[in-house]
């Protein structure tokens, strides 16, 4: 049997509404390219696991955190080439891995989105870090960053060779350990979702986090992302908030999130869109927008 020449990992939590889009897209954008599939979830209790194994993907049912995900993810491939996505993240170029693979040249083992995204770029601590949704590796030198870690694992701290994603939001350590081992990785562009004319949502009190312009945005806080001008995916964000709230009992009031009806809503929008056909792709592709925090 010949080895895949790309092996793809989803981290997976309660995700039925993203999941079948995720997994339909990456399978019509990887048709004729050799690709296992795996999906790692995360104790979800929604129909993600039957709706990963109904279309194809190998399963793996473990409750970890997300570093741990991506590190039992990445033990899993024996391909060239290494993507780790999140679950509602959308493939939309038919070419998007020709593309991200052609930036993957000597010396370079990571393509992914600069960290700044989140609707109207709120993330300006994410400048100059890759974003955790999608990571393509060239798998051979991105192993080059594990290293042996101690972690806790009940009473006593016990070795690790993995990589180091227990950074900053996760993957914020990854430059320094790229730069390590002589290695580069390649920011993709970050685009934010087209503007109404009229506001989509109206918060029916002050949010805890909010910016009027999030009102205006198509979907809210969803960005595309793509390389030399041409759109290679979406990431929609925030949408495991709406489902967290769904599975608790009792919401703590005292956690400041954005709006859970305003993320309900940019993602029904969104769904109802590209279901239909009629996803809205930004008309606006500048890079020079300046990313600001809420």
């Amino acid at each position: 049997m010949t080895t895949p020449e790309l092996f793809v990992g989803i981290t997976s939590w309660n995700s039925e509404l993203f999941l079948p889009h995720c997994l339909e897209a990456l399978q019509a954008t990887t048709a004729d390219l050799h690709t296992r599939v795996c999906v790692l979830d995360n104790g979800s209790t929604d129909r993600s696991v039957a709706i990963a194994r109904q279309r194809g993907a190998e399963v793996v049912q473990r409750r970890c955190s997300q570093p741990e995900a991506l590190n039992a993810l990445l033990n899993r491939s024996r391909s060239p080439y290494t993507l780790l996505l999140h679950a509602d993240v959308i493939l939309l170029a038919p070419d998007w891995f020709e593309l991200c693979r052609s930036r993957l040249g000597e010396g370079v083992a990571l393509v992914s989105p600069q960290d700044i995204g989140c609707g109207p770029l709120t993330r300006p601590f994410g400048a100059g870090m890759p974003e955790s949704s999608f990571l393509l590796m060239h798998t051979r030198r991105f192993l080059r960053c594990r290293r042996l870690h101690w972690r806790r694992k009940g009473r006593l701290p016990r070795p690790r060779y993995e990589i180091d994603f227990h950074g900053p939001h996760i993957t914020h350590h990854l430059p320094r350990e790229l730069q390590r081992q002589k290695l580069g990785w390649v920011p993709m562009d970050v685009y934010v979702s087209n503007r109404a004319s009229e506001p989509l949502f109206t918060p029916a009190s002050p949010p805890a986090v909010w910016s009027d312009e999030l009102a205006y945005l198509r979907y809210g806080l969803g960005n595309f992302y793509g390389l030399d001008g041409t759109i290679t995916h979406y990431h929609n964000w925030y949408d495991r908030i709406a489902a967290r709230e769904k599975s608790e009992s009792a919401p703590n009031p005292a956690r400041k999130d954005f709006p859970v009806d305003f993320i309900r809503s940019y993602t029904n929008r969104l769904l109802e869109d590209y279901g239909a056909g009629r996803l809205e792709l930004p008309t606006d592709l500048s890079t020079t927008r300046t990313p600001r925090a809420l």
